[in-house]
């Protein structure tokens, strides 16, 4: 009996042992659980906090963005200006280098206005606090980084409290601008008159548009609301445009560049920038492609000072030269014609004439002329001929274009498809900071026929210049005549006169040009008289270049036989077309690859007219051409880019009303 006893004793030590055991044992499971849920709950809270932070930030990007290119519209800040000398777009942000935190951002100088962050707001389910924790913008630079801080706080399941901090610095600095993405692009009055024009892209005015019914636009038609013209940006008529089985087969001017299909007609894929053509080109579908009233302009920014070597287009040369010994030049046969800048010796040989820093460049097939990033060159550009090689020639005044340009290799969208190979291909930028000026303007015939666009209105709409226009004669506001006699009474602060193409007359404002001037000596000749039919000995004064001081802003500084020995028929120009005022002259049935971007437009075409938009000029195609390999010109409008992304530990930044800035 006692054995027994003893034995179920012995059981329940053992079950209480064991119970105790198990008992332990699911304690510290449902602790490690409960920890375990706590942890996950916590990790997921985590992820949670830094997606709702992330996205305050990248709201608060976009508000940032939209209010300082708010800023820039219409404000007529530069590109390229000097140290000392301009406010540039980006001192909206402040100019130095500020580590305060704070809700308001901008609106510096008198620029814009200023975004003020929310206090807190709630993002899938947390507290989030988004402040600007550094503002980084040297003065005189294209360029500002602005460093968001985001805090989200959230209670999860189980007690635990998840907090992450995020900091993103981002680059606001100037891109290629965003008005190359179009085939033609005006900024005052837009227009498309008679049947003979085709556009094989996007088509842009910052103001109103007008097409006649029978032009042709394969792409989209945008106009504008412009305060300073006082128009609404509206679209007249809407004219016509290519079905898709019309546009595939279809080659428009000369050889296969215009843009591909949005569509690879072989591949199927999806091309960006590409031409979206409908089924069939229906009433309704014209219509739907004209964008018109917008709200908002597109920034087309003027070219600043060029001539300064502090100017920023100088300093980005020497950065890329710093990195490139072969960058920023422009050869041919060998020869180095431009390194880097060209203030050299004109035309006329003489050093001490008006054609001082003028450029003639032409081209031959087996000689072309062979270009390589951006250059400067401080006077007029004369060029025709053929181009090799990706580069953008700027000009300190006009570029005359006086005959075909034609790449030695160019890009081709043959049945419309997409070809990364065109990345590399021929590129030239033609940016002048006066006019681009077309054909023969010694010719009579070649401004009575276009003398309507060059002085009336809607043609030629008033608007402010930039302040170191003075140098080639545009007053604070132009609204003239292109016709008139260029002059301005005093130089601007940041103006040197010394560097104005063909020297400025400070007793009349008048700006130089060489001419064949008469010079008080006679020889006898023979001359035959028409009317007698006899040949006749007559005394016929001498003449030799000169500097006067009458120069009209079509003309050229150099002597007016530099552009009428050298011109032809313009029925080719493998270019994109940039500047600060107008592109006018006359052309004959022509075909115009690149984008033709301007002020005020007055081109007379023979026939027929194609403006074929180069797709590597869209940054998100697969074809497009790095802006630092070719050089064109720079806006502020870009969005921004991340330079640096951070989680930090709580207490590093504080977001307390103290410390607002407000």
């Amino acid at each position: 009996m006692r054995r027994r006893v003893g034995r179920s004793g012995m059981v329940l030590v053992t079950v209480l042992v064991m119970t105790g055991v198990c008992a332990i044992v699911l304690a510290g499971v449902l602790g490690y659980v409960a920890s375990a849920s706590r942890m996950t709950a916590l990790h997921a809270g985590n992820s949670v906090c830094r997606l709702a932070a992330q996205g305050e930030i990248e709201l608060a990007k976009s508000a940032v963005n939209e209010a300082f290119n708010r800023a820039n519209v219409g404000a007529h800040n530069i590109v390229g200006g000097s140290v000392g000398n301009t406010v540039c777009a980006f001192d909206w942000f402040g100019v130095g280098d500020s580590a305060a935190v704070s809700r308001i951002i901008g609106a510096k100088n008198g620029l814009g206005t200023a975004v003020t962050l929310d206090d807190s707001v709630t993002s899938c389910g947390c507290t989030v606090r988004v402040r600007v924790g550094r503002v980084k913008h040297p003065a005189n630079t294209q360029w500002a980084e602005v460093t968001f801080v985001a805090e989200a706080v959230r209670q999860n399941p189980g007690g635990t409290e998840s907090r992450q901090i995020v900091a993103e610095t981002v680059r606001f600095a100037q891109q290629r601008s965003k008005v190359f993405n179009n085939a033609y692009f005006v900024n005052n009055y837009g227009w498309f008159q008679g049947t003979g024009c085709t556009a094989n892209g996007d088509v842009r005015a910052n103001g109103n548009m007008y097409l006649d019914s029978g032009c042709k636009i394969n792409g989209k038609v945008y106009a504008a609301h412009n305060t300073e013209l006082g128009v609404d940006g509206d679209v007249t008529n809407y004219g016509t445009m290519d079905s898709y089985s019309t546009y595939k087969s279809t080659t428009y001017g000369v050889s296969n560049m215009s843009r591909p299909l949005a569509v690879d007609p072989v591949t199927g894929d999806a091309v960006a920038g590409g031409y979206d053509a409908p089924a069939s080109a229906t009433t309704q579908a014209k219509k739907e492609r004209i964008n018109a009233n917008l709200e908002r302009e597109t920034e087309m920014p003027f070219i600043g000072d060029l001539t300064s070597s502090t100017s920023d287009y100088r300093q980005w040369i020497e950065e890329l030269r710093a990195a490139d010994s072969s960058m920023c030049k422009v050869t041919q046969g060998g020869t180095v014609l431009v390194d880097k800048y060209y203030n050299g010796t004109g035309p006329s040989g003489d050093a001490s004439l008006a054609d001082k820093g003028v450029l003639v460049l032409e081209g031959t097939q087996s000689n072309p002329i062979v270009v390589n990033g951006p250059v400067v060159v401080e006077s007029d550009v004369i060029i025709k001929g053929y181009v090799k090689g990706q580069g953008t020639i700027y000009s300190g005044r006009n570029v005359h274009i006086v005959g075909n340009i034609q790449y030695v290799n160019p890009p081709s969208w043959s049945g419309k498809q997409a070809n990364a190979n065109n990345s590399t291909k021929d590129m030239l930028g033609l940016m002048a900071k006066g006019n681009i000026v077309m054909g023969d303007y010694t010719d009579a015939n070649w401004l009575s026929s276009i003398r309507t666009y060059l002085t009336t209105q809607p043609y030629v709409q008033q608007y402010a210049c930039d302040s170191t226009d003075d140098l080639i004669g545009y007053p604070s506001t132009f609204g003239g005549s292109y016709e008139a006699v260029e002059k301005v009474a005093s130089m601007g602060a940041g103006s040197d006169a010394s560097h104005a193409p063909g020297g400025w007359d400070s007793a009349t404002g008048q700006f130089g040009k060489v001419r064949e001037v008469g010079t008080g000596e006679y020889v006898q000749k023979q001359v035959y008289n028409s009317r007698t039919r006899r040949w006749e000995t007559q005394n016929i004064e001498v003449t030799a270049p000169a500097t006067q001081y009458d120069r009209r802003y079509y003309e050229s500084v150099a002597l007016d036989s530099e552009i009428s020995s050298r011109c032809s028929t313009i029925t080719r120009i493998d270019a994109v077309l940039y500047n600060n005022h107008g592109i006018f002259g006359k052309l004959g049935q022509c075909t115009i690859n690149g984008s033709l971007v301007c002020r005020n437009e007055g081109l007379q075409y023979a026939s027929k007219l194609y403006l074929n938009w180069d797709i590597r000029l869209y940054s998100g195609s697969s074809e497009t051409v790095d802006n630092d390999q070719v050089g064109l010109a720079k806006a502020s409008d870009s969005p921004p880019k991340t330079i640096d992304w951070r989680l930090l530990p709580p207490g590093i930044v504080d977001f307390s009303a103290a410390s607002q800035g407000e």
